[in-house]
């Protein structure tokens, strides 16, 4: 993660490209749009990604803390949540234990120094308007994904859940 974290941001073309190319979790225009009930996860896991991005001993705030030092801001991009179907997400082999793919973009400044974020989450759990997602990828700026080791995305610190 070193290398992702030292580069200075590509700006919203470089990020929205970056986002794009995520297509093992993400989708672009292309994508067929989700149902409701994943419009509606993706607006929850929204809302609650804020509070990961301030968890202390997740994989993402230890290596954001290591490169912009201890007085770090981060800030979930308004809209930013894109979540898709798991059938609808090659890098998914089990639709049936992982129900959701998502993606959700951020930013972390320290010090002056603006990074950008994108987080990829597997959904673990999806009954009726509630869901548990564990965060798998991260990648920082135009830098290709970073894979969360499957011990480390199975930490409760790097888990969220919410309910739609």
């Amino acid at each position: 993660m070193s290398r992702l974290l030292c580069r200075a941001p590509a700006g919203a073309a470089g990020f929205l490209l970056f986002v794009l190319a995520l297509a093992g979790c993400g989708g672009g225009e292309d994508a067929p749009q989700p149902d409701a009930t994943l419009r509606q996860v993706a607006s929850s896991l929204e809302a609650q990604t804020a509070a990961f991005l301030e968890r202390e001993g997740t994989v993402l705030r230890r290596n954001l803390r290591r490169f912009l030092g201890a007085q770090l801001k981060t800030e979930v991009e308004p809209n930013s949540a894109i979540c898709r179907p798991a059938k609808e997400t090659p890098s998914i082999a089990d639709p049936r234990k992982y129900p959701f793919a998502c993606i959700i973009g951020a930013t972390a400044d320290g010090e002056g120094l603006e990074v950008e974020i994108v987080l990829g989450f597997v959904g673990t759990e999806l009954e009726g308007s509630c869901w548990r997602a564990s965060n798998e990828r991260v990648a920082v700026t135009t830098s290709l994904p970073e894979l969360v080791s499957p011990r480390e995305a199975r930490r409760p610190v790097n888990q969220i859940a919410g309910c739609a």
